[in-house]
């Protein structure tokens, strides 16, 4: 089959990220026989004549298209992305009458029934797609219905969906490692700006899939099941020799959370030192599984940033997160990293279940001694709000609390801020006060101009607009997806 996959990510903000998921599907699918093309838009400024000449030019039976993000994840600033991907999808099929449209991506596994309906797409793949993408091909290539596969999901014609659950399993000694060739290479040519320096667009590798945490708001268990799915040490240092050797000067390990679990992180570290792989990279880290071997290990092989999952720095609110660190665990890896000579970003949440004027207050305080002002290598990250998935604890906690009714779709996304933040106005007011008077913090870019109260009735009223438009594109609702029961308990498979 001839399979034209499309990345519909354009977010440059902060730095634009590589589709490792669709070149990974796409290499893939290529090693399986059938012919491949990649189109990314993240570099286009007219999607239109792009997508509609890809499909002209190359007639494949199939578009698969990448959903890698929903939405923007900001109370503040709400915008919806998926819009793309039901555009892509009318132009093909204008282009090409009898095109099969297939959805995948992690942003499309955490909301895929609503996605369905949305787009109008014919399939869908939700969980390891590399598990899945070969038989689907296969089966669609003889003109079956691919009701076996794993994953999948598709009109049964009688206005729902024939689903089976996604396999969250890999073998990595299968699955094909990505072929840069299939990246486009205006990422290799890009520089983005940092705070105080330029940097190119980092090669991806991931070690692991999965995590054995359960945070409260965390959607990680319907991209990649619970547990976590190692790959081979040895596999991962050959990856990361082949992209070296190949000039690429900057890394990111993609993986959830690099250190957890601790020891592998540090098995996957020593085969690092032991070959002298040493090159610039960074990864995302949990504040409660930090060593000084691990910091050691890493700022040997190179490591220059981590970015803290800290969500808050107040103990009462870590445990109902049911987060595995407390505060002094972020301030003493914190000043690990920093006595290391790595940057450190911590990201942290305001209004999270129980937050109240007390916890904020105490959060931004130990923030305020972590990363006070004119400290380049020090930054908070400060986002109002937490995102609500379907399937998960704080979606439960939203709808015993009002703020949903259980029933929504999320093609705009609805955001848990407890009441006692939110209807603070003298603490809402204290907030901007404080962010605005660190230049290494950041809560929403224009602060400075329009108040937050302001912004947080604006950014209400723009959310409602855009779920009234978007929902005029929706059928009417279909029974709740699989996804809306409780979350699988974790564990390490």
């Amino acid at each position: 089959m001839k399979v034209l996959f499309v990345s519909i990510n354009k977010l440059k903000s902060f730095r634009p990220v590589l589709p490792i998921g669709m070149v990974t599907i796409a290499t893939q699918a290529r090693a399986a026989g059938h012919q491949v093309r990649t189109l990314d838009l993240m570099w286009e400024e007219d999607d239109e004549p792009v997508v509609r000449a890809a499909v002209r030019d190359f007639r494949p039976d199939v578009v698969g298209i990448s959903i890698r993000n929903v939405d923007s994840q900001n109370m503040l600033e709400p915008v919806v992305y998926t819009p793309l991907a039901r555009e892509v999808a009318d132009w093909s099929r204008d282009e090409l009458s009898g095109v099969t449209v297939l959805l995948g991506g992690p942003g499309f596994s955490t909301v895929p029934e609503d996605l369905m309906d949305f787009v109008r797409a014919d399939y869908g793949v939700t969980g390891f797609a590399e598990e899945s993408v070969q038989p689907l091909l296969e089966q669609l290539a003889r003109g079956r219905r691919p009701q076996d596969v794993p994953g999948v999901i598709y009109p049964d014609g009688q206005g729902g969906y024939h689903r089976r659950e996604a396999v969250f399993r890999i073998d990595y000694r299968k699955a094909a490692r990505p072929d840069p060739a299939l990246y486009d290479q205006r990422y290799f040519d890009y520089s983005y700006e940092t705070h105080d320096r330029s940097l190119k667009v980092p090669a991806t590798i991931q070690t692991k899939k999965g995590c054995v945490l359960e945070c409260v708001f965390c959607s990680n268990f319907l991209v990649d099941g619970t547990g976590v799915k190692f790959d081979e040490v040895s596999r991962v240092a050959d990856e990361v020799e082949r992209l070296r050797d190949e000039g690429l000067e900057v890394l990111e390990i993609v993986d959830g959370v690099f250190n957890l679990p601790l020891n592998y992180a540090l098995e996957v570290l020593r085969e690092f030192v032991r070959r002298g792989i040493r090159m610039p990279w960074s990864c995302m880290v949990n504040p409660g599984n930090v060593t000084a071997e691990l910091v050691d290990l890493m700022a040997r092989t190179g490591c220059y940033y981590v970015e803290f999952g800290t969500d808050s720095a107040c103990d009462r609110i870590l445990r109902g997160l049911k987060k595995n660190f407390r505060q002094r665990q972020i301030v003493e890896s914190h000043r690990r990293f920093v006595e290391a000579g790595i940057r450190v970003e911590h990201c942290l949440f305001i209004g999270s279940p129980g937050d109240d004027r007390d916890s904020v207050r105490e959060t931004f305080d130990v923030m305020e001694r972590l990363v006070p002002p004119a400290t380049p290598d020090v930054h908070a990250f400060w986002t109002l709000g937490l995102r609500v998935c379907r399937g998960t604890a704080l979606h439960a906690t939203a709808v015993a609390e009002g703020m949903i009714t259980g029933t929504e779709r999320f093609i705009v996304p609805k955001y848990y801020a407890s009441r006692a933040v939110m209807t603070d106005d003298a603490l809402l007011d204290e907030i901007q006060a404080r962010v605005l008077a660190n230049d290494n913090w950041y809560l929403w870019w224009g602060l400075s101009s329009i108040g937050l109260r302001e912004r947080i009735t604006m950014a209400r009223a723009e959310s409602e607009r855009i779920e009234a438009e978007l929902n005029d594109h929706l059928p009417p609702r279909r029974p709740l997806p699989l996804a809306g029961g409780p979350r699988p308990a974790g564990g390490t498979r």
